[in-house]
């Protein structure tokens, strides 16, 4: 976990007790899951309940009074009040208007180098840079919780004559910042050659580029790209948003690309705090035009942000008008907003499966490797209490496979996780007593010592503590011992975690997570029927019978129980109603999330 924001730790500043969160099993939440999206009016649409069809709710009427807003259901919250509604808001059918700053909370990034250890971090910072292709975000997508592609830098989605080619043709007269070392020139198909080159080496982009064979100018605006076996999931990752395209005269200057972000965006970089906010401007030389208004790119003068360490502080900032977007972390902050700002327009959206709290076994240590172990311990943890006590209802049950690539809008059920994603003490005490393990002592390791996903992992210690399981917690401080410990292989048992990812495709939770021979399987998995449905799913291109294998894998890998998943928190946003295309995906993860990709779009109207 990286301190940079630390990604919905923020989600919850109280802390929850694991003695408290026990003995809270009978209280019920303050209110229901309660979100609205004031201004939309009413639809005839609707949102895909968690199984993939609509919501049985025939009213879709939203709730203007706090006392009616509290009522409501998350079921109902999720069909009234998604992201798909934004296209009704009065604002977005007059049409933009140029100029305005928007502000917003969040952190500025310590090295901007896409390429480096830091690479993860940077879907959310797209704001100076393009990549050949994109998620496509603004207020008029049918559904923006399900990832829809579009060209960026290339001037079409690519030509594939086989199933090891993609050739991309690039749009023309596109031109890097004028800023130096580039100085505006023009860029070409070797800059797109160079980067991925550049992020075959790369940490957090290399698996994408994992079975590329070569990567070839073929002429000034032409870029082929060969593999070396079928790889269906080519294109979902290089969508991700932290493929950037920058200049080989900035990596190989002896700034490097770490200090300042300089590409073909429609933003540039005018200030930065150290461990605080920053501020971009507008880039008089950007080629994107509106593609429904035809009008020049982008639409606001800049964008600032503001760091603030203090929750209560960030809300008082939106109430006062200090931001024009806020994340509110818990239900009652958002209820908060809503007495005060009853104009603001609100989206509920998911956090991305690349995300999301659930704990990691180290599966070559014993008790561990005995799956009747760790059937057991999944069996002592009720997760519906954590939703119901901590998140107050505005959560979903956990796993690490992406719910949109089968169709479907919003998260897991219970009963499509197998059979031991459920609380069942009595039978945990049966697999255990099979198993001849008695005392269990286990330690584990917290890759966090406060926020959101602490209360979590806490939670759940203290319901395998309530069933005879010691837990010895372990919750450094320090950043870079979380990070070492876990990723580095360290922790004996237990490891509380939360990146997945980042992915969007189901090779990140299949291949990547899973493989035996896959530098991201922290959980030393290593088994020969895992392996081959992994390689099988990445190199079937038929989507339907590609689900069929991950479905197959995603079967067993709950019924082995690699990792304890616990639950999948809901996020909200909020903006002020003068605010346009500020849309929030599925992807999320801070303020906008992966919706950086589309803020060329964003706007204000003033009337």
């Amino acid at each position: 976990m990286s301190g940079n924001g630390n990604y919905w730790s923020r989600l919850q500043d109280r802390q929850l007790s694991r003695r408290g969160m026990l003995t809270a099993s009978g209280v019920a939440a303050a209110g229901a899951a309660s979100l609205a999206l004031v201004g939309c009016g009413d639809d005839d649409s609707k949102s895909g309940s968690s199984a993939g069809t609509s919501s049985a709710s025939g009213d879709t009427s939203v709730p203007t009074k706090l006392a009616d807003l509290k009522k409501l259901s998350l079921t109902d919250m999720r069909t009234k009040f998604s992201g798909s509604r934004f296209k009704n808001l009065d604002g977005y059918k007059k049409g933009p208007e140029a100029g305005g700053t928007l502000r917003y909370w969040f952190v500025s990034l310590p090295d901007w180098d896409p390429t480096g250890a830091n690479g993860g971090l940077m879907a959310s910072y797209m704001f100076a840079h393009n990549q050949l292709i994109q998620i496509k975000v603004n207020d008029s997508l049918k559904n923006p919780n399900f990832m829809e592609f579009e060209p960026g830098l290339a001037s079409a989605m690519p030509e594939q004559p086989d199933n090891l080619t993609y050739i991309f043709k690039l749009q023309q007269g596109v031109k890097f910042q004028n800023l130096p070392p580039v100085n505006g020139r023009e860029m070409t198909a070797e800059d797109i050659v160079y980067c991925s080159e550049a992020y075959r080496k790369s940490p957090a982009q290399g698996p994408t580029y994992e079975q590329v064979d070569k990567i070839q100018a073929i002429d000034k605006y032409t870029v082929k790209f060969t593999t070396s076996r079928p790889a269906a999931y080519f294109i979902n990752s290089l969508a991700t948003p932290f493929h950037w395209i920058f200049s080989k005269e900035q990596k190989e200057s002896s700034a490097g690309l770490a200090k300042k972000p300089i590409g073909t965006g429609a933003f540039m970089l005018d200030s930065v705090q150290d461990n605080g906010g920053y501020k971009v401007v507008k880039n008089p030389s950007y080629f994107r035009k509106d593609p429904v208004t035809g009008k020049q790119l982008p639409y606001l003068d800049a964008i600032e942000t503001t760091y603030i360490t203090d929750p209560a502080q960030t809300l008082a900032a939106y109430r006062s008008k200090q931001f024009d977007h806020y994340y509110p972390d818990s239900r009652e902050k958002w209820l908060q907003v809503m007495e005060t700002d009853p104009d603001s327009v609100t989206q509920v959206t998911t956090p991305p499966p690349s995300f999301q709290p659930y704990i990691a076994m180290h599966l070559t240590n014993d008790p561990l490797k005995d799956v009747r172990v760790r059937q057991a311990l999944s069996l002592m943890i009720d997760r519906d209490s954590i939703i119901k006590n901590l998140h107050q209802g505005m959560a979903g049950y956990g796993y690490g496979q992406d719910w949109t690539f089968f169709d479907r809008e919003w998260p897991w059920e219970s009963s499509e996780l197998g059979k031991y994603n459920k609380f069942d003490p009595a039978e945990a005490k049966k697999l255990l007593d099979a198993a001849g393990v008695k005392d269990l002592n286990l330690d584990f390791f917290m890759q966090a010592f406060a926020g959101a996903n602490f209360d979590v992992w806490s939670a759940a210690a203290g319901m395998l503590n309530a069933q005879g399981v010691k837990t010895n917690i372990d919750a450094p401080q320090d950043i870079a011992t979380q990070v070492s410990t876990f990723y580095g292989g360290k922790f004996k048992h237990l490891a509380g975690t939360g990146l997945l990812g980042p992915g969007m495709d189901p090779d990140t939770f299949s291949y990547h997570a899973l493989h035996s021979k896959s530098l991201k399987n922290y959980y030393f998995v290593n088994d020969p029927k895992i392996d081959g449905l992994a390689v099988k799913q990445r190199e079937t291109f038929d989507k339907k019978e590609r689900q069929k294998v991950v479905t197959e894998l995603m079967d067993y890998d709950l019924d082995q129980v690699t990792r304890l998943w616990l639950v999948t928190p809901y996020k909200i946003n909020v903006r002020r109603p003068n605010f346009f295309n500020l849309i929030d995906t599925e992807a999320a993860w801070n303020p906008l999330g992966w919706g950086s990709v589309g803020v060329d779009l964003a706007y204000r109207r003033t009337t």
